[in-house]
């Protein structure tokens, strides 16, 4: 019987937890980020399909803002694909106490659904190779949203962790890098804005950046340990990271 089974790429990195030292986790290899327009063209691209792009694209675009006016209205969303609901952010002083925008907030919170954990079941990976444990980002998480490898949110603060991270050196290329994908910009994180400097992990706030894709790299002279480098290295992270 033919396999079913779908294949994504990953390569490995080093644990950073603890109690895991020599031991490797895996890391998806990042594609381009795919929007409704290109989810429907691939679909349309397809034999058989019997329906136009820009139609298809109508008709989700349709489907998914009358989920938004739900979700907001305090239903529950269960597709099938993912589930989704509303959360409140922020602590109550009492019983009695009113919601404040200055003090609590609304987030939307999408898990996996039925559907995508038995594609997950469907899926292997393909490790290609063991990725340089010499030095480079290996994670990030947005410290707003809890998103990992994927969201950033505007001004507010990004965890990155891996190796050799420290921004060390007096050259004027060394720093954290947002590069726009689309239009190949590099906006340079201030250094006012590295609020934790270490080997294995920055914390950084992210520039106010326009939506779209970004690649992160990372410039430094940090050597581990002695003398720093007489040139900068860099290393670009393997996600593309996105602001919607």
């Amino acid at each position: 019987m033919a396999s079913n089974h779908h294949t994504i790429k990953a390569v490995l990195y080093p644990n950073l937890l603890k109690n895991n030292e020599g031991t490797y986790k895996a890391q998806t290899i990042a594609y381009q980020t795919l929007g409704i327009k290109d989810i429907c063209n691939s679909l349309t691209n397809k034999t058989g399909v019997g329906v136009d792009s820009d139609t298809l694209e109508y008709h989700a675009k349709l489907f998914l803002e009358e989920m938004g006016e739900l979700l907001t209205d305090g239903f529950t969303i269960n597709t099938g694909y993912f589930t989704a609901s509303a959360k409140i952010k922020g602590s109550f002083n009492n019983k009695n106490d009113k919601f404040e925008a200055e003090r609590h907030g609304v987030t939307f919170k999408f898990t996996q659904g039925s559907v995508m954990r038995k594609k997950a079941v469907e899926t292997q990976a393909e490790i290609l190779h063991i990725a340089s444990v010499n030095y480079g980002i290996q994670h990030v998480q947005d410290n707003h949203s809890g998103s990992e490898n994927d969201l950033l949110t505007p001004s507010n603060a990004l965890k990155i962790k891996g190796v050799n991270l420290k921004l060390i050196g007096t050259h004027p290329d060394v720093g954290v890098y947002f590069i726009n994908e689309a239009t190949g910009t590099r906006i340079k994180v201030a250094t006012e804005d590295v609020v934790i400097n270490q080997n294995s992990r920055l914390l950084i706030l992210i520039p106010p950046l326009e939506a779209g894709s970004y690649r992160l790299e990372h410039i430094t002279q940090y050597a581990g340990k002695g003398t720093p480098l007489l040139q900068p290295r860099s290393s670009m992270f393997a996600c593309s990271l996105r602001i919607k």
